[in-house]
C-alpha cells in the first residue's frame, strides 16, 4: 500500500540538534545553544491531523533514527507515494537536496512542502522542479486536505492555501486558508515519536521533557519576526481544558516536564490562572518552561506560574540599547526588562535573554552596551545571536532594497544562522567578521565570569539537574571558547 511520509529529515552534516520545532522558521543549532534539542512540535501536528483523514502514513524523525531513513532510502522509497517537509529560509537548499534525493530513486513521489519559505517565497519554492506543491500559512488542516486529495487522485486545485505549478504555465497560488480555531486541531500524537526518544536540553530540569502549544501570533510587531505576519494581527489561545487534556495525555506517557513554545505564553493571564488551577486539583505535577515579554507580565503572575511548577521565563531582551529598541519596534523598555528580571529573580525564577546584534545601526557602542546591560540583568543563561533578515519581514524588505541579489535569502543556511553577517551591511556599518567576533567576545564575557560558574551550580538541586547543566555548559563553554559551533 502507498504510504505518505511525513518527514524531519536528517541532520547531515551540520549536526544532530537542530532546532527546528517552530513553524515560522526561528530555528538554530550547534553549541551556541547548549547542544539543545527540541521534540519535531509542529511536524508531530501535522502528522497527527493527516492521520485523521484517514490516510496511511508514517511519521519519521531522521535526526533522531537516521537508521530509518536509510532503510527507505535502501528500499528506493518504493512504497512512499506522497512527502511532507517542514522547511524555514535557512533550511531550505537542504530541504530541496533531501527531495531530489527522494524522487531520483522514486520518480513517481509527489512532494509538499510547508513552513515558513513556502509561505513567503511560494513563488521562489515553485521554482524548483522536485517542489510539486507548497503550503502557504498554518499547515495542519491544509496538508490533511492536500495529502487525502492527492490519495484519492481528487482534483488538487480547489484546496486553499496552497500553490503548485501546472504543465509549465509558472505558479500558481489559490485562495488564502483561513486560520484555524485553536481547539479544533488535533491534540499531537507522542506515539508517533521515536520509541525511547531522548530530547536533550540543558535548562530542562526533569527528563522526558516534551513541548506543547497552547497558543499562537503575538501582539508585538517586531520588525525582525516573522510570527505576526505568519499568525495574522491576532492571537488565538487553546481553552483551559483542551490544555489540560493535552497535560492528561503527556502525564500518561511518562513525561515530566514541559517546554511551551507559545510566543508569550505570559500574556494570557486569566486563562493562564485557570490551568494552573486545574493542574493542582488534578495533581498534574510538571515542571515547565516558557516564553515572556518583559511589558506584559507582573510579580503575581510569576508567583502562580511558579506555584504551579515553572522554574523558567526565556525573554526576547534583544538590546541594552534604547535607541536599537526603538528602532526594532520592540515596544518595550529597558526600565522594563530590569524590572522583570529582578522580580523573577526575587520570586525564585529563573529567566533565559535573547540578545540579537547587527541591526538597524548597530556600532561596537551598542554592542558593548547591550554586554554590560545583560551582566547588570543577571539571567540564569543568554544567547546572543546576530540578526538575519528572514523573508516577510520589514527588516528583509530594507536589505532586499538595497540588495535585490538576496533573492528569496535561501543563501542563508543552518551552518552560517546567527554567527556570521548576512548581508548585514545594509542594516549597519559592521562587518560580518566583527560581528561574528563580538558573538564571540559576548559569550566569553557572560559565560567565562567565575561568579557565573559558581552561582549556577549553586543551584543545582538534583543529580539529574546537574548532569543535564554539565552537557549544555560544556557545549556553551566550547563555542565561547573556540566560536565553532
Amino acid at each position: 500500500m502507498q504510504k505518505t511520509l511525513l518527514l524531519k529529515p536528517p541532520a547531515g552534516a551540520i549536526g544532530k540538534n537542530i532546532v527546528r520545532d517552530f513553524l515560522y522558521g526561528c530555528w538554530c543549532n550547534g553549541r551556541r545553544i547548549g547542544g539543545m534539542q527540541m521534540p519535531p512540535l509542529t511536524e508531530l501536528m501535522v502528522a497527527t491531523n493527516v492521520r485523521q483523514e484517514g490516510v496511511e502514513s508514517i511519521f519519521l524523525d531522521a535526526q533522531i533514527e537516521p537508521e530509518r531513513y536509510l532503510a527507505l532510502r535502501e528500499q528506493k522509497f518504493e512504497d512512499i507515494s506522497v512527502v511532507a517537509m517542514m522547511s524555514s529560509t535557512q533550511s531550505f537548499r537542504a530541504d530541496v537536496a533531501i527531495l531530489e534525493e527522494i524522487r531520483m530513486l522514486n520518480p513517481n513521489v509527489i512532494t509538499i512542502l510547508y513552513g515558513s519559505h513556502p509561505t513567503f517565497m511560494p513563488e521562489f519554492c515553485l521554482q524548483e522542479e522536485v517542489v510539486d506543491y507548497v503550503v502557504i500559512g498554518e499547515p495542519e488542516e491544509c496538508v490533511r486536505e492536500l495529502v487525502g486529495a492527492v490519495a484519492r487522485n481528487e482534483n488538487t486545485e480547489e484546496v486553499l492555501g496552497i500553490g503548485y505549478s501546472k504543465n509549465g504555465s509558472g505558479p500558481r497560488l489559490t485562495e488564502k486558508r483561513p486560520f484555524a480555531k485553536m481547539d479544533d486541531l488535533a491534540i499531537p500524537d507522542r506515539t508517533l515519536l521515536p520509541k525511547n526518544a531522548d530530547y536533550f536540553n540543558p535548562v530542562v530540569k526533569r527528563v522526558p521533557y516534551t513541548s506543547m502549544l497552547t497558543s499562537r501570533g503575538c501582539p508585538a510587531r517586531c520588525n525582525y519576526c516573522t510570527a505576526p505576519v505568519f499568525y495574522g494581527n491576532k492571537t488565538r489561545v487553546r481553552s483551559p481544558e483542551s490544555v489540560l487534556e493535552e497535560m492528561r495525555q503527556i502525564k500518561h506517557l511518562g513525561y515530566r516536564e514541559i517546554f511551551f513554545r507559545d510566543e508569550t505564553f505570559s500574556a494570557y493571564k486569566g486563562r493562564n490562572y485557570k490551568i494552573f488551577e486545574g493542574m493542582k486539583k488534578e495533581g498534574l505535577d510538571f515542571t515547565w518552561i516558557a516564553n515572556g515579554r518583559v511589558d506584559w507580565i507582573d510579580e503575581e503572575s510569576m508567583r502562580a506560574m511558579k506555584d504551579a511548577g515553572c522554574h523558567m521565563l526565556k525573554f526576547g531582551v534583544e538590546t541594552g540599547s534604547a535607541e536599537m529598541l526603538e528602532r526594532y519596534n520592540k515596544g518595550t523598555t529597558l526600565e522594563q526588562a530590569e524590572e522583570t528580571f529582578a522580580k523573577a529573580k526575587e520570586v525564585g525564577l529563573d529567566t533565559h535573554a535573547h540578545i540579537i546584534m547587527g541591526g538597524p545601526s548597530e556600532t561596537l557602542e551598542t554592542i558593548a552596551m547591550t554586554r554590560a546591560f545583560v551582566k547588570k540583568l543577571q539571567p540564569s543563561t543568554v544567547t546572543f545571536g546576530i540578526l538575519t533578515p528572514y523573508p516577510g519581514t520589514e527588516i528583509f524588505d530594507i536589505v532586499a532594497e538595497k540588495y535585490p541579489e538576496i533573492r528569496d535569502g535561501s543563501d542563508s543556511t543552518m551552518e552560517n544562522l546567527h554567527t556570521e553577517g548576512f548581508y548585514s551591511d545594509a542594516l549597519c556599518d559592521l562587518t560580518s567578521e566583527q560581528l561574528s567576533a563580538e558573538i564571540v567576545k559576548s559569550y566569553r564575557n557572560f559565560y567565562l565570569q567565575p561568579s557565573y560558574m559558581a552561582k549556577r551550580l549553586a543551584g543545582v538541586r538534583s543529580f539529574e539537574e546537574l548532569t543535564l547543566k554539565a552537557i549544555g555548559g560544556y557545549s556553551v563553554l566550547q563555542f565561547a571558547l573556540t566560536g565553532q559551533k
